[in-house]
């Protein structure tokens, strides 16, 4: 996409990386070719949501409404761009806290404690302002100047968290094929919310408490292959010692200040990103909150007056059936019905993204599937085995979201649609075969 326009104004010049919710790419402005931005593309499978304008734009007021020096700023969005929905964000020269420690392993504790000064400034006024991340790796805090006496650091992605946590089961755990593996944040996340308890700013702590746990020792509190071996050493298992994974050298009072940072319940840690990092300087007799306070900046009102989002209108299709449900069960539980699902009703899983499963029921023996453009020797490879009428094959696509990451609640979308190779001829049939699935559907999640 390189050359491309978005916004009509800002020219992408290379990609910066993708993740599961957005591609990154470097831009200039076309007004300001020596300035430079970060344009996020969104990822056509978050787009196809049905409540992705709402999530969208209650993104963005979110993040206009947050603007602070240890954050990167929103510059300006569009959900309707050419190229796709698209953030505008600050550019910000450096590097990640994780590609950081990649260079250095682990920092001293004095080190550590001015970076935790800028990071806890911002978390405190994200807090303040009803923002929590939800969301807080090495990979989402870039540090400005490192290696110098200058350095400093800023939270990325403040607001578009939401996106980030959309319900992602695993294919593994849908096939039984394969381990299932931890894919990063889950090494970061709290006990409050794999239990699916309230989550509030609190839930940020614990994060930072794993950051720096690693920041300090070089490695994680819980090192595991499998994610549910992960998941269930953040509810029940204490971290290591400093001392046992060879960081004995570190005060006892940093660590001290750590581990209370990684209890198991909110209401055990410290209660706010202020309070920890004036307890992380005092066990160092340093005031690092003080020392990176910013000055002049004042927080941003909220905007009472921001219009209500308008919902999106899906296509009408006459083969196309759609039906919405809640289901009130945490994602592994979820994971384990879907699985059984699948396997009772002969399915086969194409996709398993954040937010989006998408499988086929009731194909043929022998269906392979003829890609366009194939001519007639792929027509001869794939000629299609026949299916009596009214047993056309189905490709079921599931629309997850959890809009309160504090409790165990995904709202599903279950959008049924036939197969090209396979057309039904009875508009009603194929209505009472989807409605039948969608009541089986339903059974299998509780709801």
């Amino acid at each position: 996409m390189a050359g491309t326009t978005a916004l009509g104004k800002y020219r992408l010049l290379h990609a910066l990386g993708s993740g599961s919710n957005a591609e990154v790419f470097l831009a200039e402005p076309l007004n300001h070719p020596n300035y430079r931005v970060v344009v996020k593309r969104i990822h056509d499978h978050v787009v196809e949501h049905p409540k992705f304008r709402q999530l969208f734009e209650a993104e963005v007021r979110s993040m206009a409404n947050f603007n602070h020096p240890y954050a990167v700023r929103l510059l300006e969005a569009a959900a309707d761009d050419p190229i796709g929905p698209c953030l505008v964000m600050e550019y910000v020269p450096g590097i990640t806290l994780e590609e950081l420690l990649a260079r250095h392993k682990s920092l001293p504790p004095e080190r550590v404690g001015r970076l935790l000064g800028c990071f806890c400034h911002a978390l405190q006024a994200a807090h303040d302002a009803g923002i929590v991340h939800r969301d807080l790796k090495p990979a989402n805090l870039m540090v400005v100047d490192a290696d110098t006496p200058r350095e400093s650091l800023k939270v990325m992605d403040f607001g578009f968290a939401g996106f980030a946590a959309k319900p992602h089961i695993q294919l593994a755990e849908l096939t039984g094929h394969g381990p299932i593996f931890a894919i990063g944040t889950p090494g970061y996340v709290s006990p409050e919310m794999i239990r699916g308890d309230r989550v509030d700013a609190r839930s940020d702590l614990y994060s930072v408490g794993v950051i720096l746990y690693e920041m300090l020792t070089g490695r994680l509190p819980f090192i595991y292959d499998y994610q549910d071996r992960l998941l269930a050493a953040h509810i029940k298992e204490s971290p290591p010692r400093f001392a046992k994974v060879g960081c004995g050298f570190i005060p006892a009072a940093v660590e001290a200040v750590v581990q209370l940072a990684l209890a198991k319940y909110p209401n055990e840690r410290q209660q706010s990103a202020r309070e920890l990092a004036l307890m992380f300087g005092a066990a160092l007799h340093e005031n690092y909150w003080d020392d990176a306070t910013p000055s002049g900046w004042e927080p941003m009102a909220a905007d009472e007056d921001a219009p209500e989002p308008t919902p999106v209108a899906r296509p009408a299709s006459p083969f196309h059936v759609t039906h919405e449900f809640e289901a009130f069960m945490p994602e592994r539980l979820a994971a384990a019905k879907l699985r059984g699902f699948v396997e009772d009703y002969g399915g086969q899983v194409l996709v398993s993204e954040p937010g989006v499963i998408r499988m086929r029921l009731g194909l043929p023996d022998g269906y392979k599937e003829v890609k366009e453009g194939s001519g007639i020797f792929g027509w001869f490879a794939g000629r299609r085995p026949s299916v009596a009428r009214g047993q056309e094959p189905i490709e079921l696509e599931l629309q997850m979201d959890k809009p309160d990451p504090r409790q165990p609640r995904l709202c599903v979308v279950a959008a049924f649609r036939p197969l090209k190779d396979y057309m039904p001829k009875d508009q009603r049939t194929w209505q009472d075969r989807c409605d039948k699935l969608h009541i089986v559907l339903r059974q299998y999640l509780g709801a």
